[in-house]
Order: C-alpha cells, then structure tokens, then sequence
C-alpha cells in the first residue's frame, strides 16, 4: 500500500473516532442541558456541558469541519457567559440551546454524507449571537428555522444514494486540513481510549453469537449421547472419562454463551437518555410543569432488543404527557402538587427486564372506556357489565380505539396503541396497562434479556417434540378429563380460584385434535394477564434452546417463533406464546 493510502486510511480512522467520540458528547449534551435547566446553579454540570463543547470545537476545527466550528464556537461563548454567571440560565436560553444541539446533530449528518455546508446555520447563529450580546430572542423563528432545516434534511436523505459510509477523497478539506508530520499524535489525542477497552464492530459479535450458539448445539448433542451410552457403559473408565469430558465442556459452554450475552449487552440509560429532553420540550408546548424521574438506567438488555424499544417508550411518554398529567391549574383543582410527576423505571426480574412508565395524572375513567367499546360494538352492553376493569382497560390495544375528546399533534391515549403491542410482542415481551381514575396510569413491559439463546421446556405431542419458552411457563399440572367443563363449547378447568381454558397444542397448531387419555397433563402458560392450559402427552425437561430462523420457503408461521436442533439432530419447533394466543382467540 502505497504513502497516500495509508494516510487515507489513517484519516478515515481518524474521522470514525471523531465521529463516535461526537455523537456520545451531543447525547449528553441533550440530557445535561435539560438537567441544568432544573439545577441553575450547578456549576460542575455547567462546566461538564462548556467541556463538550469545547471539544468538539477544538476537533472539528483541526478536521477542518468549519460549519460545525462555528456553531460549537458560538454555543461556548454562551456557555462561557453562564459560567462566569454574566448570563442567568433562564428558559429562553435553554431554548435556544437546545435547538443548537439540535443543529449539530444535522451537520454532522452533513459530515457523514459528505455534504458539508448544506444545512444553514444562520438563524441559530443569530440566536446564540443574540443571547451573547444580551438582546431579546424570538423562540417561534429558532423552531421554524429548525423545522424548516429538519425537512430539507429528510428530503435530502430520502434522495440521497444507498451508500452513506464515509468516503474521503483527496479534495477533502479534512484530508487538507491535516500535516502528516503531526497526525498519528492528533490521533492518539482523539481517541482517548483507555487502555483495558477496545470497540468492535457489531457484525463481529453477531458472529460470535452465531457460532456460540451452534456451540451450544454441539454441546447439546454431546450431552445426549453420553446420556444414552450410560446404560450400557457406566463404570467403565472410558465412559467416565467421557462423562467427566461432556460436564467440562457443558460448563465451559454455558459461561461462554454468558459472557457473549453480556458483551452484547447495553445499559437501558442509552435509550431513557433521550426522554427528559422529549419530556421538557412537550411539557412547555403543552404549558405543563412536568418532572420526569428516571431510576434503573444502568439495567442492561440485549443490543437488539434496545433499538427496537425506542419506539415504543416514546409512543407511550408522549400519551402521558399529552393525556395522562393534567396542566397545572387542573392539577390544583384536583387538590394535586402542580407539577406532574412521570417515572421511567427498569430492573431485571429473573430472565427478564422490567419497565415502567408511571405517572401521576388524570389516570383512564373505565366507563368511558367502556362506552367507547360498546359504540365500537366490540362488546356487548350486557357483556360489558361483566368485564373485570383489566379486560375493559384492553380495549386501548385494539387498532384505533381512542377516548381523546379531542386529537392532537402529539398523541392521543389509544391511538396507536396497538402498535405498540404488537412491537413489544415482536420482541416475544409483553405489555400490561393499569389505571386508578384520579391518581394516574402505569404500563409495565416485560422484555427477555436475549432474543438469541432461551431456556425452553420441552414437551412431547405424539411424534412431535416442541420447545416452550420457560419464561412464559407458570406451572404445570395434571387432570383427569372429568374436571374438564365447557364454556361456549369450549374446554375450560377450575384452577384454584380462576378458569383456565384448554387447548391442544397440536389442535391449535395444526388442526390435529385426538382423545383424551385418562390423565391429561397441562403447561399453564401466560402472557400478560391471560393464561392459557397446554394440554400435552408428557414433559421431557428444560432445555436451553437456540432460535433459528424457519427461512424465506416456510415463512412466517402464527404459533411459532422458529425452530431448534436438538442433541439428536432432530429439529424442533419453538411456541411463540404471542402467535398462539392470538390463534386461540380467532378460532
């Protein structure tokens, strides 16, 4: 490889770095300007907030990324002023703030596709020159300046090439920008790593996934053999010095499948990050006093999981904040504090990682609710008196059930609510919703640590062997068919103080009904608050299963997540407990 390069490739590596470093300084940037806004005097926040500045001013300048200087430039002389308390830290400033971070995010958009120059930074400049020299400031021009930028931006994306990696050519100001004689110094400089990290690459972990979890198979497969040759070899030297081999691997292999899943981990502060600028921003458009409590941030979950939750955490934060706190004058009438209090929580309960969304509004009143489904004539007026305030509170999640009096840009409490079950049931989760009219709403998600590897309970139908995700099992019990009562011409036993309905787990998947045995064994499986009763020939055991994806000739199939291979070779089919309820409910 010849001088010029290698000095490309050092510049690229350079420019990815500053990239990766730029982006971690605007995400906190966003959260450290809404927290200071709150704690005025908090001048180590403040100085924190003048650091990220600063340094993505000095970086940039040395790059030659000269639209992004002069921005960063413009917002440390602000923040410079608020440091040396010459400027009081007011709203408006914040405002104004805020929307520069905005701006940043956008040129370095700009940077990414090479297209430097092309968002205009005059308004916001103005602004921040404006607050700096002391004058008055228009907030409705900054936000019209921001849209307007925002919507030739998303034009721009949506006609722009496939490939938006970053190129450099030799015309690169970047590349023009830096001496060869200083660069590998600047480049430590700019990475700032410490010295017991290293970033890789995504694709390289899925890789390692994949290949741990075709260790698992393997090791699944070894177990099973020695299981088999036990009968007629125990005692032998050989086979327990194939016994003692098959446990070592079994151990190796479950710390390693552990220590995968961990690297793949990411706190869920990544995502829970972004949410007090959301909150802040909505509260004022809307006149609220809104306090949002984050605990929990540092719980972590699976990356894949993590980028698809985003969506619905924002979905569900915007209907508390449009429909669930009231405004503050409503809030004293109601004998309430004026500000509003909306909590974001997670931990780990077992295999699985909780959140909540809590708030302390208006909460849902069930008869209009209920009102509302029978207009909808998704109920019954008689039908409905008989509903328990859980199965009323479910009408949110049908397709366009809505109570607003009156819809908003924002959200509306039940519009798109179904969605968002349905993205949380992708993710095999589930999503429960309570309310107290008067004193608020929560909704709690259930999310699996890992969507790769789960622990599975195998059972046997026939000649069928399927694999039920352990987490969904609640228990397992066994009857006798004179237990079994009909409801509408369906099975249905009394379990303890509740009615179970029954199904065939072969029946409902393949239409596959037969007679029932003497003694019936049941897998009681649940999914929010519904519960189902598998019944099934026998229970083989737990096992830890891989999930393979079925592929394009099968496709999509209701009732099953994917399938596995088992220690035999043999290939088994894992219940989507989702899949199967909604399956359950339509036949």
């Amino acid at each position: 490889m010849g001088n010029t390069d290698f000095e490309l490739d050092e510049m690229k590596s350079i420019i990815d770095e500053f990239m990766v470093e730029t982006d971690e300084i605007v995400d906190a940037l966003d959260s450290n300007l809404v927290k200071l806004e709150n704690e005025p005097d908090n001048l180590d926040l403040l100085n924190e907030i003048f650091r990220g500045a600063h340094t993505m001013k000095g970086t940039s300048g040395f790059l030659g990324f000269d639209e992004l200087t002069r921005l960063t430039h413009r917002m440390e002389d602000v923040l410079n002023k608020l440091r040396k308390n010459e400027l009081k830290v007011t709203p408006e400033i914040m405002d104004v703030l805020l929307e520069a971070v905005d701006y940043v995010k956008l040129v370095l958009q700009d940077i990414v596709e090479d297209k430097q120059g092309e968002t205009n930074l005059d308004q916001i400049i103005q602004s921040l020159s404006a607050i700096y020299e002391g004058e008055p400031v228009s907030e409705s021009e900054i936000t019209a300046s921001l849209l307007q930028a925002e919507k030739e931006k998303t034009a721009e994306i949506a006609d722009s090439r496939a490939d938006e990696k970053l190129s450099i050519s030799p015309q690169d100001p970047a590349e023009q920008a830096v001496d060869g004689n200083n660069r590998l110094g600047v480049k430590k400089d700019l990475m700032k790593k410490v010295d017991s990290t290293i970033r890789v690459g995504v694709d390289r972990l899925d890789s390692l996934v994949n290949m741990v979890g075709e260790l698992v198979l393997g090791r699944n497969a070894l177990i099973q053999s020695s299981n088999m040759l036990q009968a007629t070899h125990e005692g032998e030297k050989g086979f327990e010095n194939l016994q003692q081999a098959s446990s070592q691997v079994n151990f190796i292999t479950t710390e390693l499948h552990m220590a995968i899943m961990k690297m793949r981990m990411l706190q869920v502060g990544n995502v829970f990050n972004k949410f007090p600028r959301v909150v802040r921003d909505l509260s004022r458009d809307m006149k609220k006093k809104i306090d949002l409590k984050i605990t929990g941030e540092e719980t972590e979950l699976d990356k894949s999981v993590i980028e698809e939750i985003n969506d619905p955490l924002v979905h569900l934060i915007r209907n508390s904040v449009d429909h669930g706190i009231e405004t503050p004058e409503d809030r004293i009438k109601a004998g309430k504090p004026e500000r509003g209090t909306l909590n974001l929580s997670a931990y780990q309960e077992g295999n699985n990682i909780i959140i909540e969304v809590r708030d302390d509004g208006k909460g849902m009143n069930i008869e209009v609710i209920k009102q509302k489904a029978i207009d909808r004539e998704l109920v019954t007026a008689e039908g409905a008196e008989k509903l328990s305030q859980k199965e009323i509170l479910d009408f949110i999640f049908q397709p366009g059930f809505s109570t607003a009096v009156k819809t908003t840009n924002i959200s509306g409490r039940g519009v798109g609510m179904d969605v968002v079950r349905t993205n949380i049931e992708k993710l095999k989760g589930m999503i429960e919703l309570s309310s107290e009219e008067g004193q608020g709403s929560l909704v709690t998600i259930k999310l699996p640590l890992t969507l790769a590897i789960v622990q599975g309970l195998l059972v046997s139908c026939g000649k069928d062997i399927f694999a039920i995700p352990l987490t969904s099992v609640k228990e397992t019990v066994i009857i006798s068919p004179d237990q079994i009562k009909y409801v509408n011409q369906r099975p249905v036993i009394r379990l303890r103080d509740s009615i179970l309905p029954l199904v065939e787990l072969t029946d409902v998947l393949f239409n596959n009904r037969k007679e029932y045995d003497s003694q019936l064994r049941v897998v009681v499986v649940g999914l929010a608050d519904k519960q189902l009763g598998l019944i099934v020939d026998s229970l083989i055991g737990q096992e830890e299963v891989v999930i393979k994806a079925m592929g394009d000739y099968l496709g999509n199939i209701p009732g099953v997540a994917g399938a596995t291979i088992m220690g035999d070779g043999r290939v088994r089919l894992i219940v989507d407990l989702a899949g199967l309820f909604n399956l359950v409910l339509n036949k």
